[in-house]
């Protein structure tokens, strides 16, 4: 938690919407990533049914990719030579939890826009922020 202190409802709703701005642009690199290794999965996949048929499906085990491993390092757990179904697993949870992002800083941009009046009456701000989303607001008028 972090508290941040502004001049005007304005400034707030100006960083909320530079914010915004910035986790659409990282979203959007991260779902061409995500289709980049769905594809990859996909091609890996169609490989292994063609030599199934190939080999007619006679005790031949599909070609697998080098098996990945997981550490756990305190909490962070590290993934050696990734699969590329672990790292679309990996990818869609990070779009995931940007898209819920996204979604709050939203709707608490939408839930400011009457507090904009304030900015006439010279009212400071400060806004108690949690991964960059106010989650609680002081208001003080000056």
């Amino acid at each position: 938690m972090e508290l941040k202190t502004y001049k005007s409802v304005g400034d707030l709703i100006k960083e909320l919407d530079d914010e915004v701005n910035r986790i659409k642009t990282v979203l959007g690199e991260y779902l061409r990533r995500l289709d980049e290794s769905r594809a990859r999965v996909e091609k890996i996949k169609k490989a292994q049914e063609a030599i199934a048929k190939l080999t007619g499906g006679r005790g031949q085990t599909p070609v697998k990719p080098t098996t990945s491993q997981t550490i756990d390092l305190m909490g962070l757990k590290v993934i050696i030579n990734v699969s590329p179904d672990e790292e679309a697993e990996v990818l869609e949870e990070s779009v995931r939890t940007l898209q819920d992002k996204l979604n709050v800083l939203q709707r608490v941009r939408k839930a400011l826009e009457p507090l904009s009046t304030l900015d006439e009456g010279g009212t400071a701000i400060t806004a108690v922020m949690s991964d960059n989303i106010p989650t609680r607001l002081m208001l003080k008028v000056v």
